[in-house]
């Protein structure tokens, strides 16, 4: 990948305008999605495609995943590579930030269309200028890791790593933070990072937090903190909740809950004394 100056955008900036009839219909079909017992995949097909009559973008993503997968033995949705591509096609007219995204992932995977790297790097690119965290951090991911060690550049990795980061995507979120523990071994920045991913419901920021200040953490949950029973049993708390209930979110969690300074590297490791931004 051969890309021109870095530039943070984020995706809300550029998302285009949802209708409000669109947006109800598209609610209702997420809402019988969620439902325990056997779906009305048929009823969940025809209002995503009601809101599709109207550019509604997320149900265009919505049915498109739907068609890739197909769901086997129930009626009412066959996989239909032909008919996803379509959707993420008329994504990406409408200039949607994660319609670009979509097509880079299966240009780069061969699904359904051609596998073609260059067409793969294009439309990621451009995702990325557009604004996709998803499209951010797996450019940080091949900067970060996928170059020869000698030709590596972590400066411009973090660069899209934070610029997704910063943006409301847990996914993106959960990735900043490994970059941070794994690349640059900054840990406060990167529980920094898994307690605002768990702000917004990620199961694996609560998971890391909750480790982070256990008496006996995992290996892979060790962040160097002094363990800290209350804050544990906090977390750990969380977990529950969400677990119970994967539509809640915590968005008060890091203003009223901020995470005390690492041992040895305080707030930032290459700050100590400056807490991250929210």
């Amino acid at each position: 990948m051969a890309y021109p100056t870095f530039i943070c955008a984020y995706e809300k900036d550029h998302n285009p305008p949802l209708d409000a009839e669109a947006e109800l219909w598209f609610q209702e079909a997420r809402a019988l999605e969620k439902v325990r017992e056997v779906k009305n995949w048929r009823k969940i097909v025809w209002l995503y495609e009601k809101a599709i009559a109207k550019d509604h973008w997320k149900a265009m993503h919505n049915l498109a995943g739907l068609y890739r997968t197909g769901w086997p033995g129930r009626p009412g949705v066959e996989q239909d590579t032909s008919k996803m591509l379509d959707l993420y096609e008329r994504m990406v007219k409408l200039k949607v930030p994660l319609g670009y995204y979509n097509w880079a992932v299966i240009a780069e995977n061969g699904r359904g269309v051609l596998k073609s790297d260059r067409m793969a790097s294009s439309y990621m690119f451009q995702a990325a200028q557009l604004g996709s965290p998803l499209a951010q951090v797996r450019i940080g991911q091949y900067f970060a890791y996928e170059l020869p060690r000698h030709k590596q550049d972590d400066d411009m990795a973090e660069r899209y790593y934070r610029c997704a980061g910063a943006q409301d995507n847990p996914d993106a979120i959960e990735k900043t933070a490994s970059f941070y523990d794994t690349a640059k071994e900054n840990k406060p920045r990167s529980l920094f990072y898994y307690q605002r991913a768990a702000s917004l419901g990620s199961s694996i920021g609560l998971s890391s937090l909750t480790g982070a200040f256990s008496a006996q953490p995992e290996p892979i949950d060790n962040f160097g903190y002094q363990p800290d029973e209350k804050l544990h049993e906090f977390y750990s708390g969380l977990w529950k909740q969400l677990r119970a209930d994967r539509s809640l979110r915590f968005p008060n969690l890091m203003k009223n809950h901020p995470l005390p300074p690492h041992p040895i590297q305080g707030f930032d490791a290459e700050h100590p004394d400056r807490r991250p931004e929210l």
